[in-house]
């Protein structure tokens, strides 16, 4: 067969993680809305990097982001979804060849059957110089003071490295987002004083000493680093919500399940599981993951490889007002030539 173009992959991707009677259970039936959505969005140079979110409690739906690769400017994305994005498009397709860290994209909302714009996502990393334009670029220029004088009041070993947001919705948040430091994240492992003084100094007032104390243990558990975020409103305040993405590190398909039987990542899915935020669908996650290659006919008419790999990266403990929500699982589709 000839190189699958970037919608069958897709496809493929969908259907192999649902499979067995997976998708059900772990997507209920956003996962039809999101086979029809998502395609459009599936545009670069390379085939975008593809993460499935779903649930671990609760009803079950989908929820896609998609970070483009090496964009082509003039490029448009045919979805009303998409809104008037064209110029960011341009924008990142020049920037990322200067800037080849920095990442862009979109998240997409499937559970409702209404079409939802899709939230934009930009991760400038260091190169912080990039914020001020990007949110010009997509019609947001006062979003770029809020992260950076949150980027600067930022204590250290949290620095900011990305956000979302939802472009023309009133009142929505800032979603901010950045990595914990390795001594950090091992000093208030050590000690949850450290958190309390982080979050003060961040100006984050909505915890209590049984969040800390969870916040705490997940540290304690993590076999890797962790990202955190916020949500940043207009005024300059944070919102309620504060979460923790916990990294796997599972760098190969065959470990995934030895993983999430009896290594690291089950220490991490029990204690969700203990804490309500997560029941027994989280093992379908290890189930759902692969990695496949098919035999292609290339342009020039020899023979080639074409894989299709889907990996857990991270689960996600997120508290509003103090309380825990359910959490979430994020898996990476990758597809492309060997």
């Amino acid at each position: 067969m000839r190189t699958p173009s970037y919608e069958q992959a897709f496809e493929v991707l969908c259907l192999l993680a649902a499979d067995e009677g997976r998708g059900e259970v772990l997507f209920g039936d956003s996962l039809e809305r999101a086979r029809v959505l998502v395609p459009p969005f599936m545009v670069g140079e390379k085939f975008p990097d593809v993460y499935l979110e779903f649930p671990l409690a609760g009803d079950p739906f989908l929820d896609v982001t998609v970070l483009l690769h090496d964009p082509v400017r003039g490029t448009r994305i045919d979805s009303p979804a998409a809104g008037n994005t064209g110029p960011m498009i341009d924008w990142f397709a020049d920037a990322c060849r200067t800037y080849p860290n920095i990442s862009c994209g979109y998240e997409l909302d499937t559970k409702k059957p209404q079409l939802a714009q899709a939230a934009v996502h930009f991760q400038p990393r260091k190169d912080i110089e990039l914020v001020e334009p990007f949110c010009k670029v997509i019609g947001e220029p006062e979003r770029a003071s809020l992260y950076l004088d949150l980027a600067r009041r930022m204590p250290q070993g949290w620095p900011l490295s990305f956000f979302g947001l939802f472009r023309g919705r009133p009142g929505s948040p800032l979603r901010v987002c950045g990595y914990m430091d390795y001594n950090e994240q091992a000093a208030c492992r050590d000690n949850p004083d450290r958190l309390r003084s982080a979050f003060d100094a961040i100006g984050f007032s909505h915890y209590d000493d049984a969040m800390i104390e969870q916040v705490h243990a997940l540290l304690a558990v993590a076999p890797d680093t962790v990202d955190f975020q916020f949500d940043l409103y207009e005024d300059g305040t944070l919102g309620s919500t504060f979460a923790i993405d916990v990294q796997f590190a599972i760098e190969r398909p065959e470990r995934v399940r030895s993983s999430f039987a009896e290594g690291p990542t089950s220490r991490v899915m029990h204690l969700f599981e203990e804490w309500g935020i997560a029941d027994k669908r989280w093992r379908l996650g290890a189930e759902a993951a692969f990695a496949r290659s098919i035999p292609v006919e290339l342009d020039d008419g020899s023979a080639g490889r074409f894989a299709f790999t889907l990996m857990p990266q991270w689960v996600k403990a997120r508290w509003t007002d103090k309380a825990l929500q359910p959490s979430k699982l994020y898996m990476l589709g990758s597809a492309g030539l060997l």
